[in-house]
């Protein structure tokens, strides 16, 4: 078996692929593993990278062979967890125009072209960051929490937060999209990430929601440096 693990700014998910399938795991240094890969955003404990190394884990870098070109001008400052889910979202889709919006602690949106190149993308506070951007840097708006009533015009200081937040976000996202389909007509967009649950993507046969598209891409990076192919 082979484990991928995924180091976040929050949360740490961990996965064994066993028979084409990815397998949750609570405690990575608990499975029986031989090889796999990681990524993170921040350094890591050197217990538990000694513990990977150990295990034939290998760390996501700028210099490791992926199943895409990367037209990114400074490809060593490139977030992992971002062209770990870019190689996610083609794995699953190849040969489109693809959006990855990664909405974590960051708001990521990433763009991959029909030919195989990553060819950039942004980086926005995400959700929680935003609330207690607000709650941190004025001398009377309180905390709020992500979910609750979020309408289009809130009707109290509350909602009027959460509102101002999340449509926000959502009105971001769809001018991201908007505009690349001008571009790009038929685009997909893989949604991932702890807070993609408050984008509402029903019946919209163009977007993916995909919870494990860098433990994905991880997987799909590895078989490429195992098999070549």
């Amino acid at each position: 078996m082979i484990l991928l693990a995924d180091f976040g700014n929050t949360r740490v998910k961990a996965a064994v692929l066993e028979n084409g399938r990815l397998r949750h795991v609570d405690d990575m240094m608990r499975e029986d593993v031989d090889g796999g890969m990681w990524c993170s955003v921040h350094p890591q404990d050197s217990r538990i990278t000694g513990w990977m190394t150990a295990h034939g884990m290998k760390p996501l870098t700028a210099d490791t062979p992926i199943p895409l070109a990367n037209a990114y001008s400074t490809p060593k400052s490139l977030g992992m967890d971002r062209l770990a889910a870019a190689v996610g979202a083609w794995s699953i889709q190849p040969g489109h125009d693809l959006l990855v919006v990664d909405a974590g602690t960051a708001i990521t949106y990433d763009f991959v072209s029909a030919d195989g190149t990553y060819r950039g993308g942004n980086i926005a506070p995400g959700i929680e960051l935003r609330l207690r951007s607000l709650h941190e840097h004025t001398g009377a708006l309180p905390l709020v929490k992500a979910k609750g009533d979020a309408p289009m015009f809130g009707t109290d200081t509350e909602t009027a937060i959460r509102s101002g937040v999340i449509n926000g976000v959502r009105k971001e996202l769809e001018g991201y999209v908007n505009e690349l389909r001008s571009i790009y007509p038929s685009l997909l967009v893989f949604l991932t990430g702890g807070d993609a649950e408050f984008f509402d993507i029903k019946a919209k046969s163009t977007t993916f929601a995909v919870p494990d598209l860098v433990l994905r891409g991880l997987a799909r990076i590895t078989e490429f440096n195992e098999k070549g192919i």
